[in-house]
């Protein structure tokens, strides 16, 4: 589902450090004031045509803070105005987190791009790909290179009508309870393509997050809380977000294509955002702004 609550967050060179990020005139660093305010006055615009519920936008450079503004509200379902440490879901910008972690580890010397996935997760040792609706052994396995350019044969599912839809949903990979049960649920899955013929956006990513699993002996939030967000002073990033932080999420929303309307996303169709075991390393961080 579309989700259209948008946190806009523009980095121009940005240089990360641990303390927030001092504001400074937009003239300091090579940006025009004039041009900076047109920002606010477009989201501003989306916000009052009923668009948006509300955006953050954050431009800096040089590690200085040009730009920092929210407008509208929380949420359609929320009028309180909308704070600049929002908590928002950052979706598949969770990616280049679990990419990040993945490169830590190669430099760490525990894998090459590569070694087949199966020589660490040996559950996708024999998969199988379907060609012309038929099953048949992959030429060549797929490798951890190929996770990270999503060109390992996997997908997000199969059309309604693909031969590949009843193992799909037989499979029920979101429910799955951790990265370990995801991966051997997934790894009966038959690929749509053999590996490294095409590319194709996919769950490829998840798997690279229990790979960070795998090679590190800790969960995928354990490894982003250590070696990530604590040392980068990103102190509002989650997959589980704090009982004393929850106020400051947004609600998510969708286009009400039946009414031409903005809504709220119902809360049975929403990911949990506490008690959560299945870190999805490709959709399942909250951030804000300022953080990411």
């Amino acid at each position: 589902m579309n989700a259209r609550y948008v946190l806009f967050a523009l980095f121009v060179a940005l240089h990360v450090q641990a303390e927030p990020l001092p504001q400074v005139s937009p003239e300091l660093v090579g940006f025009a004031n004039e041009r900076l305010e047109k920002i606010t006055a477009f989201t501003g615009r989306e916000v009052s045509d009923g668009r948006l519920a509300g955006a953050v936008t954050l431009v800096a450079r040089h590690g200085k803070v040009v730009h920092f503004e929210a407008v509208g509200r929380y949420g359609v379902d929320n009028d309180k105005p909308l704070d600049k440490d929002a908590l928002f879901r950052i979706y598949s910008m969770t990616k280049p987190v679990t990419t990040v972690a993945m490169m830590m580890l190669y430099e760490e010397g525990h894998y090459q791009l590569a070694d087949p996935v199966a020589k660490y997760l040996p559950e996708f040792e024999h998969q199988q790909v379907l060609v012309d609706g038929e099953l048949r052994d992959v030429q060549a396995p797929m490798t951890i290179e190929q996770l990270m350019s999503h060109t390992a044969g996997l997908s997000y599912g199969f059309p309604a009508d693909h031969p590949g839809r009843v193992a799909f949903e037989a499979a029920d990979v979101s429910g799955s309870r951790n990265l370990v049960e995801f991966t051997e649920r997934l790894a009966k899955v038959p690929l749509q393509f053999e590996p490294g013929s095409r590319y194709y956006y996919s769950y490829a990513t998840d798997v690279l997050g229990a790979l960070v699993e795998h090679f590190s002996g800790m969960t995928l939030e354990e490894f982003f809380a250590q070696r990530i967000f604590a040392p980068l002073g990103m102190h509002d990033t989650f997959f589980n977000v704090p009982e004393d932080k929850l106020s400051r999420v947004v609600s998510n929303h969708y286009w009400d294509r039946e009414n031409n309307v903005l809504a709220a996303l119902p809360a049975e169709s929403a990911r949990p955002l506490t008690g959560v075991t299945l870190f999805s390393g490709g959709a399942g961080l909250v951030s804000t702004a300022m953080d990411y």
